[in-house]
């Protein structure tokens, strides 16, 4: 059984195709978190948490059918095989162009999603300075002795109900 080219060519087109309409949902989701996280908007939150969870979960799929043809086809494992896969597949590197639009988007998604990280990360240190003053307890250094963040916030009851 031979594989034709064109037969491979489609295949990628369409893994790709879909890969870019998944990171662009994945990107405009993103956004739309920065600006609910900005907000506080929790339900949004949350909604926008369990759709960007499955836009990760497809690319992570259609990540493994990439690396399952070039395996597939004899181009072994890794960033080259795919390169060699495409080169090999359209020689006219429509595909390879596609692909880097593609590497380019999921940079961007890696910006927003880094992006929110930090939003969360300054939320969650103004709340953990909260405690600590709810809980009288000193304020841990920015840095501990192994050069790493840390502090606990003294567990203490605040009271009963």
């Amino acid at each position: 059984m031979s594989v034709q080219r064109a037969e491979v060519y489609q295949h990628l087109d369409h893994i790709l195709a879909e890969e870019n309409r998944l990171l662009s949902e994945l990107e405009q989701l993103l956004q739309q978190e920065t600006q609910s996280l900005q907000h506080d908007d929790l339900e949004a939150i949350q909604r926008i948490g369990s759709a960007r969870h499955g836009c990760v979960e497809l690319l992570t799929r259609l990540d493994g059918e990439r690396a399952d043809s070039c395996r597939m086809l004899s181009f072994g494992t890794g960033g080259g095989a795919l390169q060699k896969l495409l080169q090999w597949a359209d020689p006219s590197a429509q595909l390879q162009r596609r692909w880097q639009a593609n590497l380019e988007l999921a940079r961007r998604c890696k910006e927003h999603n880094d992006r929110n990280g930090a939003i969360v990360s300054v939320k969650l240190g103004r709340v953990q300075r909260l405690l600590g003053k709810l809980r009288g307890t000193v304020p841990a250094p920015v840095y501990g002795r192994k050069g790493n963040r840390d502090g606990g916030l003294g567990a203490r009851d605040l009271g009963q109900a």
